[in-house]
């Protein structure tokens, strides 16, 4: 990071998002940090520190759940709204990031600001239907995580807009959910392949299925077909081999598309009652 010139510990969201449209300073938004020096581009002169801001809080609003930008994963995986949240899905995929030091310094927001494949909370956050509320210089607003990556978003988090919150909706707190990290170790970053299942089931029928994927890609998916296919016949062993299927067609290999299409299976049998 020898292009760093600056640094900045802004106190209020107000000045930071003041610094980073600044042009002069030439400033990149950074949360926990753990993976700075990988990400800083060599443009950044002001390494602007977001750790200071107001926004670590987790709460109720209006029946949303509502997680501060800034809260750790290690927060997260110890707060009880989180904890019983849709099965404590949220925790759980806090608690399955790397070590624990890097869980008490990375932040929520700053796992989903700029995609990685290996991020954990871009597949939970896809699956559970979030909305992310940043600012820019437009002022506040409310998006949905859904279209955070894509081209035609218009803003660049970290370098013209910052994120305060992310929002789960209240529809899912009592959804039937999974997140499975299939890696080497359990401390491990890397993983072969990320996974969020989640459903109601009503009647002999599921509901509000979610099939997401990630770690295959810098950009969580979700697989329509295998969710379609759970919808229409609420059969693990049916909607398994057309996840399988689909992996195959996104070269995830016959390991990844086995193992994934096991597991959704094992979710519907298990988790679904």
């Amino acid at each position: 990071m020898t292009h760093i010139k600056y640094y900045a510990f802004p106190q209020t969201v107000k000045e930071a998002l003041a610094l980073l449209l600044n042009k002069r300073y030439k400033a990149m938004a950074v949360a926990g940090g753990t993976l700075v020096a990988k990400t800083l581009p060599d443009s950044v002169e002001t390494y602007l520190d977001l750790k200071n801001l107001p926004i670590k809080g987790i709460k109720l609003s209006g029946g949303d759940l509502v997680i501060g930008a800034g809260a750790s994963f290690d927060v997260i995986d110890r707060s009880k709204l989180c904890r019983s949240w849709a099965g404590g899905v949220i925790s759980l995929a806090a608690a399955g990031c790397s070590s624990q030091l890097i869980r008490n310094r990375a932040t929520i927001g700053g796992n989903i600001a700029r995609p990685h494949s290996f991020n954990i909370f871009p597949v939970v956050l896809l699956g559970l239907d979030a909305k992310v509320r940043l600012v820019s210089r437009a002022g506040a607003k409310v998006a949905d995580f859904s279209g955070l990556y894509s081209p035609d978003f218009g803003l660049k988090t970290g370098l013209d807009c910052i994120i305060t919150e992310i929002i789960i909706p209240a529809k899912t707190k009592n959804w039937k959910c999974e997140f499975i990290k299939l890696a080497k170790t359990e401390s491990s970053w890397e993983s072969y392949i990320t996974l969020f299942f989640a459903a109601e089931k009503r009647g002999r029928s599921l509901t509000q299925v979610r099939v997401a994927v990630g770690a295959m890609s810098p950009k969580p998916f979700r697989v329509l077909a295998a969710e379609k296919a759970l919808e229409s016949v609420a059969s693990g062993p049916e909607a398994a081999v057309i996840f399988a299927r689909e992996l195959e067609a996104a070269r995830a290999g016959r390991y990844r598309s086995e193992a994934a299409s096991s597991l959704l299976k094992r979710f519907v049998s298990e988790k679904i009652k």
